[in-house]
């Protein structure tokens, strides 16, 4: 059975009883109500019988007890006082056609039978006895109460409700004919944005990431439509990086193997001899190789989260000044004046070695790019909760549509695959995954010292 079937059988079913229970309770409402209407008009025409008890009511024995001990002479007195309606004759009214004998009770004041019939009925109507028609506080003599009749061979009360009945059946019939519509109705509405989803479901089953899907309903369908699209550009995004992540690093293994194949090659065909230049080149090429499949294997811890392996508490400050004495002689060689602003210790739940890479990394980033002469500053601070480093250069500055990307792997700013300037363009992508897997932040802006400024941020406690 589909979604629609069911939703419309649901709808329905539902409109179904809705209206087969008001229906029914309508029904017995009308037939109770006609009956007390019926009640009514017929007490109407005791007013003679009314009277006449009122009459011959005594205040010095109430209750009138002649009729209540004799059961005859309260039928002869009923008959004596009230007659069918029209021109009934004598036999008919001795025939009793409305069976007023057995639906009829004399009751004094406190509502207790004197005469009559001995019970009542679950429809019943009554009529207070009064004197002089004043039913005031106190006047009350009485009642006469009537019973309905347990079967009515009034041809035209039955045909009253029996018209009324098909009145009702009609309405009923028309309301489940306009509730099934509205149920078709309402069920296409929404059906339609779901089959909607479904084919981009299958869309994006089958590979293919640019499918949208028009955003028309403000609903939670709507919601779920909007949550697709987004679904749907993640997948296109990710794709795209990992067409490029693939294109990138095949290309950044394709120049080392390359150099090596060549100088092995030579060495084979005797063009070059294995002396100290060609086997230091051969080096050179082979720790190139060896360092990104070390970064394209830190990457992947990232995304593993087995990046973060050997925590413990770590003095940020004696990581930082091992880092800056690494790198000095780099820093010499670019003429770049250092200049350091830590606080006396910095305790940090982390894993020295990583985070001793990610400072490392980008002071050679520093050592790289600046211009000579230069000055790098770095500094170390603690603030709610969480350390910072921070490290600023002076020019050349990075360009403003730049800095979102210098993240991204294999990405250079200077937009060339060359190595003099740069790395295998893994470097800044390694400190942010390491960055993050202890759970900080790392972002880049323009430097006060008018180039780049690299900031991150550890928490002092992991959770």
């Amino acid at each position: 059975m589909s979604l629609t079937t069911k939703i419309f059988l649901a709808i329905a079913a539902t409109a179904v009883l809705v209206i087969g229970t008001m229906a029914l309770l309508v029904g017995l409402s009308m037939r109770d109500g006609f009956s007390h209407y019926l009640l009514r008009g017929e007490l109407k025409r005791f007013d003679t019988l009314v009277r006449e008890l009122a009459l011959a009511h005594n205040p010095e024995t109430p209750g009138w007890p002649a009729l209540a001990e004799d059961p005859r002479a309260w039928n002869d007195f009923v008959r004596a006082h009230f007659s069918p309606p029209g021109n009934p004759d004598q036999e008919e009214v001795n025939s009793d056609p409305l069976m007023i004998g057995d639906r009829l009770a004399l009751l004094n004041v406190s509502g207790l039978r004197i005469a009559g019939a001995p019970k009542r009925t679950a429809t019943f109507d009554q009529r207070p006895i009064c004197v002089e028609r004043r039913c005031d506080e106190g006047a009350t003599l009485g009642y006469i109460r009537l019973n309905a009749p347990v079967f009515s061979d009034s041809t035209s009360d039955a045909f009253f409700i029996r018209g009324q009945y098909a009145s009702l059946a009609f309405s009923a019939l028309i309301a489940l004919l306009v509730s099934a519509a509205a149920a078709f109705l309402i069920a296409r509405q929404i059906l339609i944005p779901i089959k909607r989803l479904e084919a981009g479901a299958k869309t994006l089953a089958s590979g293919d990431y640019s499918k949208r899907i028009d955003k028309d309903r403000t609903d939670e369908l709507g919601d779920l439509i909007a949550h697709y699209n987004v679904l749907a550009e993640t997948l296109a995004r990710t794709s795209q990086a990992e067409r490029e992540w693939i294109s990138n690093t095949s290309h950044e293994l394709q120049t080392p193997l390359a150099v090596l194949r060549a100088q092995i090659e030579a060495l084979q065909d005797g063009v070059r001899q294995p002396n100290q230049e060609t086997l230091a080149e051969m080096h050179a090429a082979q720790m190139r190789l060896s360092r990104l499949v070390q970064d394209l294997k830190i990457l992947t811890y990232s995304r593993e989260l087995g990046l973060v392996a050997d925590l413990g508490c770590e003095d940020l400050v004696e990581i930082a000044l091992e880092a800056v004495e690494i790198a000095r002689p780099a820093f010499d060689a670019a003429k770049l004046e250092v200049e350091c602003a830590f606080p006396e210790t910095l305790p940090l739940s982390c894993d020295r070695a990583r985070i001793a890479q990610v400072i490392d990394n980008l002071l050679q980033n520093v050592a790289r790019y600046t211009d000579a002469p230069g000055k790098v500053r770095l500094r170390l601070w603690r603030a709610d909760g969480f350390a910072h480093v921070s490290i600023d250069d002076t020019p050349p500055a990075t360009p403003d549509d730049v800095l979102p990307r210098l993240f991204d792997r294999f990405f250079r700013a200077e937009g060339s695959r060359s190595r003099a300037l740069g790395g295998s363009g893994l470097g800044l992508s390694v400190c942010k995954a390491i960055v993050e897997a202890h759970g900080g932040r790392i972002t880049a802006s323009q430097s006060e010292l008018g180039g780049l400024n690299v900031t991150f941020t550890l928490p002092e406690k992991r959770p």
